[in-house]
């Protein structure tokens, strides 16, 4: 716009005033702006694209009033010239402060409407007032919207970039908390199953040694065939980890799955030489078809509680109840033994912990009644209403 302004200027005045060309010094005026303001710009172009390191805003004022200067005297000499008005009002409030730069478009119209008054009254009117009025005005109203425009902008990219940030942070976020959980999950797999068994495997071969240094081989067969079962339990539940982590157990119906549980211990414990008296118990439509994750719940709290029973009750008879009514499942291992604090033993122990984060996730919970020396009642409860525990993996 300046250059096309310059030329037009200068091509006017030349077609104006021919004859006068060579005694008025209007031709090199507009050539040195020219360069001038081209040099400017072209410093300004290498500098935002990195071909220099200096910056021009350190000399802009210098070059600035060489241009005004330029421009004065080129309006004093020709009123062709004045609307270059126009360009020069964006410059000036882009290099000066907004008071300094309004402050300078008023003294540049000034300068626009009245210099030429003073060399060329003659051609001089109200016009040449409004005129340059409507240009400046004009132009500070244009830059002042781009500006308003260019910011608004500028703060929707910040809002956008702030919401890419956050999500990439929420993403990673959720991955970790996944990846927690699937850790946890499997945490409690390995030890309601593999961890379990191998414990059983352990204490059986041990009693084997000592039933071979005391030459019953009856009953270290009897022993060696308890641990090939576990043995083969546990490489079975090894294998449905890396297939699908689903229980093999519950192939069959819930009560099918309890007696196997059952058995197992009984095996394990009568290869150990001291196995209780085990009972399962039913009560309402134990038959119903559950959800997987409600009826893997109820098998492993089975294996946690016996497990705990044949460790540390010593008790001659468990009694295992499961009940399946309409609106909930209800599972109870009573055992005589010794009996503990619950208060201080729940907290204490990772299985317990476990189990009763499994039951949350149900919706369900897990109660302990138990006094020393008069045994105790592990009982679990689950709603059969709950959505979640037919969508929600545990």
């Amino acid at each position: 716009m300046f250059a096309f302004l310059l030329a037009f200027g200068l091509l006017r005045y030349l077609a104006d005033d021919w004859v006068r060309v060579n005694t008025t010094p209007v031709l090199p005026l507009a050539c040195t702006l020219a360069v001038v303001y081209l040099l400017g710009t072209l410093w300004e172009g290498r500098f935002a694209r990195g071909h220099t390191p200096l910056n021009p805003l350190s000399s802009a004022p210098w070059w600035l009033v060489a241009v005004t200067v330029l421009w004065i005297g080129l309006v004093f000499y020709s009123p062709d010239f004045v609307w270059l008005l126009f360009p020069l009002v964006f410059l000036f409030l882009h290099l000066l402060s907004r008071g300094m730069g309004l402050m300078a478009v008023v003294v540049l119209w000034a300068v626009a409407a009245f210099g030429p008054a003073l060399l060329h009254p003659e051609g001089w009117g109200i016009s040449a007032v409004i005129g340059p009025l409507i240009g400046a005005v004009f132009a500070v109203a244009a830059y002042y919207t781009y500006r308003a425009l260019h910011s608004e902008a500028r703060h929707h990219q910040q809002v956008a970039e702030q919401l890419r940030t956050t999500r990439e942070e929420l993403a990673l976020s959720e991955h970790q908390a996944g990846r927690l959980e699937e850790r946890e999950r499997l945490s409690r797999e390995i030890h309601d199953t593999v961890a379990q068994g191998l414990s059983s495997i352990l204490l059986v071969s041990r009693a084997a040694a000592n039933s071979l240094r005391q030459g019953d081989a009856a009953v270290t067969f009897q022993q060696l065939e308890t641990i090939e079962g576990a043995a083969g339990d546990n490489l079975a539940e090894a294998r449905r980890f890396v297939r699908d982590l689903a229980a093999p157990s519950l192939a069959a119906d819930l009560p099918t799955a309890l007696r196997e549980v059952i058995r197992r211990v009984e095996d394990r414990q009568q290869a150990l030489g001291k196995a209780p008296l085990i009972s399962l118990q039913l009560a309402g439509d134990v038959h119903r078809e559950l959800p997987e994750t409600v009826a893997t719940a109820v098998v492993r709290a089975c294996q946690e509680a016996l497990t705990n029973v044949v460790k540390h009750a010593a008790a001659d008879t468990v009694v295992v109840t499961l009940a399946v009514w309409d609106l909930e499942l209800t599972l109870d291992v009573f055992d005589d033994g010794a009996g503990f604090d619950p208060a201080t033993v729940g907290t204490n122990s990772y299985g317990l912990q476990g189990l009763s984060r499994r039951l949350a996730a149900l919706s369900g919970h897990l109660t302990i009644e138990s006094e020393p020396g008069e045994g105790t009642v592990l009982a679990i409860q689950i709603p059969l209403t709950s959505a979640r525990s037919s969508q929600k993996e545990i």
